[in-house]
């Protein structure tokens, strides 16, 4: 599937000023709108303002961690892609964010090409989604012109009030129609009139014979 470019909107959160300031300069590259925090709980308060696409948090941080941090996040949007940046030596930390359910992950320290292809794997996955759901919209759309066509044509069937002797129909407001106006208001059928033979030989007789064929000159006379 080819995924058009996009950029998603990220929230990074890392307690240490430098190492900060210097995954914003990266992550600026990737993303539409770039926020920063500097610890778990502060990261989930303007998480909690604004729903960001990706979170960049590293794992160990004062007030709150950033496990238990993309916990609550994952509560309040399940499609939020999380990337933890971890040491090689937080290995039991990993496992957790593994079953936590974390996107990706990029180990310390960090490499820019590491962090921006993380970046790109969550913008994909997410271009993906949107495509998904732009397309299920539109399905949903179309099965309910669908459903509203056949209801239409649904107006149709079933008993209508018509008259034995002039044959027009009683519509819902109580008011008579000519059959082909009822027909026409209630579909997309068009009428192109004509007559047959039976009319023809009542309503003209001096010019159409008994086979609703026109009369000679010989007939005639």
């Amino acid at each position: 599937m080819n995924v058009p470019p996009f950029k998603p909107s990220i929230l990074c959160v890392e307690d240490e000023p430098v190492a900060r300031e210097q995954m914003l300069k990266i992550l600026r590259r990737r993303g539409r709108e770039v926020a920063a925090a500097p610890n778990g709980q502060e990261g989930l308060a303007l998480f909690r303002r604004q729903a960001f696409e990706v979170v960049v948090t590293d794992i160990r941080m004062p007030v709150m961690d950033g496990l238990s941090m993309a916990r609550q996040m994952k509560e309040l949007n399940r499609d939020v892609k999380i990337v933890v940046t971890t040491a090689f030596t937080d290995l039991s930390y990993l496992m957790a964010a593994i079953d936590l359910g974390v996107d990706q992950y990029v180990l310390k320290p960090v490499e820019i090409d590491r962090l921006l292809a993380a970046i790109d794997r969550c913008a994909e996955n997410i271009a993906i989604r949107n495509q998904a759901r732009r397309y299920q919209t539109e399905r949903d759309k179309l099965l309910a012109e669908l459903q509203a066509a056949l209801d239409k044509v649904k107006l149709l069937s079933g008993f209508l009030p018509i008259c034995a002797a002039c044959k027009r129909i009683r519509d819902d407001q109580g008011y008579w129609q000519q059959i082909e106006s009822y027909i026409r208001d209630h579909s997309e059928a068009e009428f192109s009139h004509g007559i047959c033979p039976d009319c023809a030989r009542k309503l003209y007789p001096e010019i159409f014979g008994p086979g609703g064929q026109i009369k000679n000159n010989q007939d005639k006379q």
